[in-house]
């Protein structure tokens, strides 16, 4: 059956992102805005990335690639294959089995969606791959960037 949950408070949402990093087996495809690949760099979110990494899981990300964001884009790649889409607008990720969403305040996350319904799930991966599919090759936009 599954439940969804929307979670509140800085530290219940960092556990809550913790926990589903660290239940990834498989793949773990993440769709975020520009502002992301910073706090994805940050230490907990990057420790989780280079975990779920050594386990084998696959990591793909789609955001807007800009030139303030560059060089996180550059970081982020060690980890993910990584694409860029124009005017991506909030954020989500989606695993073999479960689907975080973040819901932004005035500064920060003021919550994030966490479901493990299986239907939410199919759902948001069918939305990822259409998004995937459609987005360019990180490499090809830091080219476009840099020249």
């Amino acid at each position: 059956m599954g439940t969804t949950a929307v979670i509140r408070g800085a530290g219940r949402i960092a556990k809550a992102i913790a926990g589903f990093q660290s239940n990834i087996k498989k793949d773990w495809c993440a769709c975020v805005d520009s502002s992301i690949p910073a706090f994805s760099m940050s230490d907990g979110i990057k420790q989780g990335y280079i975990s779920a990494k050594k386990r084998g899981v696959r990591i793909r990300y789609v955001t807007e690639i800009t030139a303030e964001n560059l060089e996180h884009c550059k970081e982020l790649m060690t980890f993910v294959e990584l694409r860029h889409l124009a005017g991506v607008r909030g954020s989500f990720a989606v695993s073999e089995t479960e689907f975080v969403a973040g819901i932004r305040g005035k500064k920060s996350l003021a919550k994030l969606v966490r479901s493990n319904v299986k239907e939410v799930v199919a759902h948001q991966r069918d939305a990822f791959e259409t998004l995937w599919e459609n987005a360019t090759p990180a490499k090809r936009r830091i080219k476009e960037l840099e020249s």
